[in-house]
């Protein structure tokens, strides 16, 4: 799998979903950020699949919470899914997993 920094999206009924691989960091979650807010403006539903992404940093949490905020503000939804290992543990220190994450 290419290791590089990526981000497809896919219009699937009436939301959005994200596809993001490789690294999120300081070089790259200014990137992200304005991807997902852009989504988060085009849709009333976005979902983040996380499952291409091996590291995460604090900027990239932050990223994809401003995004979060974003959706919030225009009466949207937003939603992480497929984070695994490193990804999903900085999620859940960080308490943001449980915030994006999709309904039950």
């Amino acid at each position: 799998m290419d290791r590089g920094f990526g981000v497809e999206r896919v219009v699937d009924a009436d939301r959005i979903v994200v596809r993001v691989r490789g690294e999120i960091d300081l070089m790259t979650a200014g990137s992200l950020r304005d991807e997902l807010c852009d989504a988060v403006k085009q849709s009333p539903e976005v979902v983040v699949d996380l499952q291409g992404v091996g590291f995460l940093d604090s900027t990239g949490v932050r990223a994809l919470f401003d995004a979060y905020r974003s959706a919030n503000e225009l009466g949207h939804r937003f939603y992480v899914t497929g984070a695994r290992q490193w990804v999903a543990k900085v999620l859940d220190v960080t308490g943001v997993g449980k915030l994006l994450a999709p309904p039950a």
